[in-house]
């Protein structure tokens, strides 16, 4: 699956990828925001990737300008509640941290929620995270009740993200707003599983992207 919208791509992770993104999960520049701080193994990298390579979980590599420059994701994904359990995104390119380009990929990936019918994301971040904290408020996110521990989890409901998703688009009025186009390859499972979900989404959902087949 690969997805293309407001000047960002996001590509499914493959195993060819996923020694540059433990390369820099375990660089003090990324692991410093992360509750997981240890060093992370060829091995245990290559286990981790064997348990998430499914359709409950969706982790992309993030693509600006032909650079490979984050990862983000949506895991452990619950979908007869069609809630996902566990998002987030680190930018491991520093030249990208105050720029535009994290946040136009979480509105890319957001709306790819409400393609595929999902109605509540949690994720967690470090109390320590200002940043993070605003920028996924902006999103809509709010801090879940008894957060009492460092790393505290934050919930989106869809259809608060969706009142603010207008808004945030103008307001990166830098960015040309095409409709972004998702990608599936029908031979694979993974894909023409989230293919047969969509068809079941409401029109206004299915027309938030252009849907081409590889």
């Amino acid at each position: 699956m690969k997805i293309y919208g407001y000047g960002v791509e996001l590509h499914r992770l493959t195993e060819d990828n996923i020694e540059l993104v433990r390369n820099h999960r375990n660089s003090t520049t990324i692991n410093q925001f992360m509750d997981f701080r240890e060093h992370i193994t060829e091995e245990q990298q290559l286990l981790w990737f064997n348990t998430i390579n499914n359709l409950n979980n969706n982790y992309y590599i993030i693509i600006h300008n032909q650079t490979k420059i984050g990862l983000i994701y949506g895991a452990d994904i619950n979908w007869d509640t069609l809630e996902t359990g566990n998002g987030g995104i680190f930018i491991w390119d520093t030249n990208y941290w105050e720029s535009e380009i994290p946040a136009l990929a979480s509105i890319l990936l957001t709306d790819t929620s409400i393609l595929l019918g999902l109605k509540k994301t949690y994720i967690k971040v470090l109390k320590s995270n200002k940043k993070a904290i605003a920028f996924n408020k902006m999103l809509g996110y709010k801090l879940c009740e008894n957060q009492f521990k460092d790393n505290q989890q934050y919930e989106l409901e869809i259809t608060n993200y969706q009142n603010k998703r207008e808004k945030l688009l103008k307001y990166f009025s830098s960015i040309q707003h095409k409709k972004p186009t998702i990608y599936f390859d029908e031979n694979n499972p993974t894909d023409a599983f989230y293919l047969n979900l969509i068809k079941q989404q409401p029109l206004k959902n299915q027309q938030l992207f252009n849907i081409k087949l590889i």
